[in-house]
């Protein structure tokens, strides 16, 4: 889904605090965990939550896009990347903790690869273990028609990007315009993103088909809730 703009990434959702993201999930897993050592972040995309939690786990990260892998290398050196698809992880190892943030578990799209993924992470988790996901909007509330517009005022890179929030079925699609300026070049390019709508009730299933005990938190780390799940 990062093809063009994933070297910007970082530029683009420079409003998210993962300083404080971090933070509060650390909290979250000495309350339930205390004794976690490992973890693994799927759908890490450029490392940025791994810059802080490696100060307290020995962590890895996963993720589909090679770009985005690429920046979360040199950000997070001596750290484990590996690419490949949520639906089908397959490590060796197991972890105390998995995470799942930001809503890329709805980069999956259908209800048949959310029930997947989260069974394949919880296969990866030790007995005892966190499984930590961010959900994307629900159904009901998603702004069919709205128009949305995103703006990078930096030194030496300026970006506006904007969309029209539409749907296919139950899938939120987002066609992204992308206008980019830096000292070497303006350029504009368009990225098609698809993300499935789940509702609560199927993101709970999931988590106990998985085989998995299953909180929820209406605030999250994010302000778009979040499920714990624990083996």
């Amino acid at each position: 889904m990062f093809e063009k703009s994933a070297k910007y990434y970082d530029a683009l959702y420079h409003f998210k605090n993962y300083d404080e993201a971090s933070e509060k999930l650390q909290t979250l897993i000495q309350q339930n965990n205390p004794n976690a050592k490992s973890l693994l972040d799927v759908a890490c995309g450029t490392g940025k939550h791994l810059e802080y939690l490696r100060k307290n786990y020995l962590v890895e990260g996963f993720d589909l896009n090679p770009d985005l892998l690429e920046i979360a290398r040199v950000r997070c050196p001596g750290v484990s990347f590996h690419q490949g698809d949520m639906v089908n992880l397959e490590l060796n190892n197991k972890f105390d903790v998995i995470t799942c943030l930001f809503s890329s578990i709805a980069y999956v799209k259908t209800v048949e690869n959310l029930f997947s993924s989260v069974a394949r992470m919880a296969l990866h988790l030790k007995p005892k273990g966190l499984l930590f996901i961010e959900p994307w909007v629900y159904p009901d509330n998603y702004w069919i028609g709205k128009i949305t517009a995103n703006f990078v005022d930096q030194q030496d890179i300026k970006i506006a990007w904007m969309y029209i929030s539409e749907i296919e079925g139950k899938m939120t699609i987002f066609n992204i315009h992308y206008l980019v300026g830096t000292t070497e070049s303006i350029e504009c390019f368009t990225e098609r993103h698809e993300m499935g709508l789940f509702t609560h009730e199927e993101y709970s299933a999931a988590f106990h088909r998985a085989g998995l005990d299953v909180k929820y938190d209406s605030k999250g780390l994010f302000g778009r809730g979040m499920y714990m799940g624990k083996k």
